[in-house]
């Protein structure tokens, strides 16, 4: 029986719990990975397969290593679909300025730059030797853990760095002050990959050879953006900042998603897709080092999923909206670049409309793809497919969660589904379809209500990246794609705009969610802005990660305000959230909140404040046109 200490999430599972492995099943290949929740019978199934262990990510979930051995083939039935770890990639293709950031660190009221906060990021890792995340006392990066490095020489050398690692000092006390009271660092190792922390760093950056050090690298530049628009210093000379300039950094370089899952999502070889589980264990980790910090946190998610229902009933977007209810703790997520992709479809049974017909366009040398479809309760959906030769197979309803095999005589195209009349998070219907070596042409979709409900359903199909651009929807709809985590419904969920001319970015995510909750919240630049480079310079990249990263960067600012001057000490992620929802710029002929803009344009800011002389009941500062700093009372 797992005990309360099991719980913590810098638990040593592997000398608690029998069975497990002197290698990593983290990292191993060799085991597949559960998210569960404790109410679940979790010994029972440690049981049931042999050498299975188990790691906690919080009080709520946890990770089951099973290995794959000893599991049989992976299946989605309607108790595993969200045990499953869903897989998530980047949402991204002199915009600081079009939010107010700037005005913000140097209004003379104000100076807010994220000083004595904490802004995470969770993506491919930094490259941490670019000056923009450097100051005068060394690196801004008070933690850099890396998923993907395994510890070859063993925990000794770990060690002698986690030692080193509890003498940090910077030069504005920022990050100085993470041992006050003697506390200590070496009770949160972290459960796989290699923890880095500022002494080491410094020390990496101090050396002819920063690698033989921290060997950690971002290999693709996405997290190095991100951190740098969230909290990169000022570089003058360049017209950039980040929009919290004196933010301490705490980044997590997720590791890539087994093979086992990439095979079962049938996804290209070289798409860079990453587990929930390992997403959700990073949001635990930075949670707890910001406490260590005692520094309130703002978390920067810029990736997305397109599986699930997209009502925030994911691992990862349950776990968003636990900890965005938590004081000093708010999570920025990327509202997804689908609305132009044609990888979503819809259709509505109305009255007296007894079957609707769906067309996919399957391109030339599609090696394979899956494809969700979940409908609303109560209807009982019947669902045929018709391959480009004409030939129809019936789904079946009657058998159960099991997989069935559709065999198509004409083509060579293997179609297998799982149907699953209620899906236990949902109460959808869910019939989770995978496609083999689909011959190319217009597939078709069958769908029949069979009690003739007014209920709708919806279809989509992965994100850009994971299935070609030339598979897609002939009638696809735009709206109600916003990937996950943005469904949660305590994140702030960002969205794109061109901040040159006011328009919203065309390949945005767009709301609502199928059961209405507004989604996005706000609307930030995200086009051509630009961004730190990997091995330094800038560039410019497009994409709802770009505006997340802004936001985080904002909520920064407003954690600076409210807790790190005493504004509001108990403020939470959620407040964080309807603050920019009342400070976001609307146009006057438009209505608010809607499914593209959410409730406006990230602008205007507005902070209660007991600390500035009352005109009329508010103190007014003018930014630029259309754009005013509000301290009501």
């Amino acid at each position: 029986m797992l005990r309360k200490e099991d719980f913590e999430p810098n638990m040593e599972t592997e000398d608690k719990i029998p069975g497990a492995q002197p290698e990593n099943p983290a990292q191993s290949q060799r085991f597949g990975d559960f998210i569960v929740k404790y109410m679940q019978n979790v010994q029972n199934t440690m049981e049931l397969f042999p050498g299975t262990s188990f790691q906690a990510i919080n009080e709520i979930f946890g990770v089951l290593y099973v290995p794959l051995e000893n599991m049989g083939e992976l299946e989605v039935t309607g108790t595993s679909y969200n045990s499953i770890p869903k897989c998530y990639t980047y949402m991204d293709m002199e915009a600081t300025g079009a939010s107010g950031i700037t005005r913000l660190h140097d209004h003379p009221y104000l100076k807010l730059r994220g000083k004595g906060t904490a802004v995470a990021v969770i993506d491919s890792g930094i490259d941490y030797q670019n000056a923009v995340f450097r100051n005068a006392g060394g690196s801004r990066i008070a933690y850099l853990w890396d998923q993907s490095l395994e510890d070859e020489e063993g925990m000794g050398k770990d060690k002698e760095q986690n030692e080193s690692g509890r003498e940090l000092e910077s030069e504005n006390g920022d990050v100085g002050n993470l041992l006050e009271n003697g506390a200590d660092m070496a009770d949160t190792e972290v459960p796989y990959g290699k923890l880095f922390r500022k002494k080491d760093i410094d020390l990496a950056l101090a050396s002819e050879d920063p690698f033989s050090i921290v060997p950690s690298r971002d290999t693709n530049g996405h997290g190095t953006a991100l951190s740098g628009i969230a909290a990169g210093n000022m570089v003058p000379g360049e017209n950039f900042t980040g929009a919290a300039p004196e933010a301490t950094l705490i980044i997590i370089k997720v590791k890539p998603a087994k093979q086992y899952l990439r095979n079962f999502y049938l996804y290209p070889p070289d798409a860079e897709v990453f587990q929930e589980n390992d997403v959700m264990m990073a949001i635990a980790y930075a949670i707890s080092w910001a406490k260590k910090l005692e520094m309130p946190l703002s978390i920067c998610l810029g990736i997305g999923s397109s599986q699930g229902a997209h009502l925030g009933t994911n691992a990862l977007s349950q776990y968003v909206d636990y900890v965005a209810n938590f004081s000093q703790v708010s999570v920025s997520a990327a509202a997804g670049n689908e609305g132009n992709t044609r990888n979503h479809s819809t259709g509505i049974f109305s009255q007296g409309r007894e079957q609707i017909v769906t067309e996919l366009r399957v391109a030339e040398r599609e090696q394979g793809f899956t494809m969700e479809f979940w409908g609303e309760p109560p209807e009982i959906y019947g669902l045929s497919i018709q391959s480009p030769t004409g030939e129809i197979l019936e789904v079946s309803s009657s058998i159960g969660s099991r997989t069935q095999e559709l065999s198509f005589v004409f083509v060579e195209t293997k179609v297998y589904v799982n149907y699953i009349l209620i899906e236990r998070q949902t109460g959808y219907s869910l019939v989770y379809i995978r496609f083999f070596h689909p011959a190319s042409g217009i597939w078709k979709i069958f769908t029949r209500g069979k009690n003739r409900q007014n209920v709708q359903f919806h279809m989509w199909l992965p994100v850009e990246g994971l299935i070609s651009q030339d598979t897609y929807f002939l009638e696809p709809s735009p709206y109600t794609t916003v990937t996950a985590p943005g469904d949660a419904r305590n994140s702030i969920t960002t969205t794109a705009y061109q901040h040159r001319d006011g328009s919203i970015y065309i390949a945005a995510g767009r709301g609502y969610t199928p059961d209405g909750m507004i989604t996005p919240h706000l609307a930030a630049p995200g086009v051509n802005v630009k961004v730190p480079l990997v091995r330094g310079g800038f560039g410019t990249r497009s994409g709802t990660s770009i505006s997340a990263a802004q936001t985080a960067g904002i909520a920064a600012l407003l954690f600076e305000w409210a807790i790190i001057r005493d504004n509001q000490p108990f403020f939470t992620g959620s407040g964080v959230k309807y603050y920019l929802q009342r400070g976001a710029r609307r146009e006057e002929n438009m209505q608010y909140p809607n499914p593209e803009w959410g409730y406006g344009e990230d602008v205007i800011i507005r902070l209660q404040s007991n600390k500035a002389s009352k005109i009329n009941g508010f103190r007014t500062f003018f930014l630029s046109r259309n754009q005013t700093f509000l301290l009501g009372f």
